[in-house]
């Protein structure tokens, strides 16, 4: 068992990390403010949600590296994180192979899946709220719940691509023994006539 003072030592060294990391979630939040504008309302990022923030960081210990990638990935995309979780998970994104966030959704949006994390994604925001739904929401909710599918993915979740039955077209021209075939030939005379007149 610690000593009383390995104790205080320890609570002291907690205190000045959550400390520091609150003050750096503080300044991420007022970047946020300034880079999306109404997406990012100060009112929305109060030094309480800071804390919390950082709590949650401390409590899932990233790598220096990690942290700071995942700062700076959230200023590129289009929405600001909505939990720590998630802020963190744009860190994930980039080493994993899997597709952009925002690409990925605008690939969803239109019915494209270049991927089975997207697929998956796009069935657990809902196909028709993709469709029919404005952005902000759809997007919002997009940014939750991606980063969590590619976790599950990468933790051994298979998500499989739906196969689609397409029948191919194939050019068969008209033969004359066609019981359309004199119907046919009738209709292109009657263009030939208006040329020549």
């Amino acid at each position: 068992m610690l000593s009383l003072q390995a104790q205080r030592d320890k609570a002291r060294c907690s205190n000045e990390q959550l400390r520091a990391l609150t003050h750096d979630i503080v300044r991420l939040f007022g970047e946020w403010q300034l880079n999306f504008g109404n997406k990012a309302k100060a009112a929305d990022y109060p030094v309480q949600k800071a804390l919390l923030w950082a709590k949650v960081v401390l409590h899932l210990q990233p790598s220096a590296e990690r942290w700071q990638q995942a700062k700076e990935r959230s200023i590129l995309e289009e929405w600001p994180p909505s939990s720590a979780r998630d802020l963190l998970a744009l860190a994930d994104q980039d080493a994993s192979g899997y597709p952009d966030m925002r690409e990925a959704y605008l690939s969803a949006a239109s019915k494209r899946y270049a991927h089975a994390v997207v697929y998956e994604t796009a069935r657990r925001v809902g196909f028709w709220d993709i469709k029919s739904r404005a952005e902000a929401i759809t997007y919002q909710r997009w940014q939750q719940i991606y980063p969590k599918v590619c976790s599950e993915h990468a933790n051994g979740a298979s998500f499989t691509l739906p196969k689609t039955q397409r029948v191919t077209h194939q050019h068969m021209p008209m033969r004359d023994d066609s019981p359309f075939a004199a119907t046919v030939n009738a209709f292109l005379e009657g263009f030939s006539r208006c040329d020549m007149q």
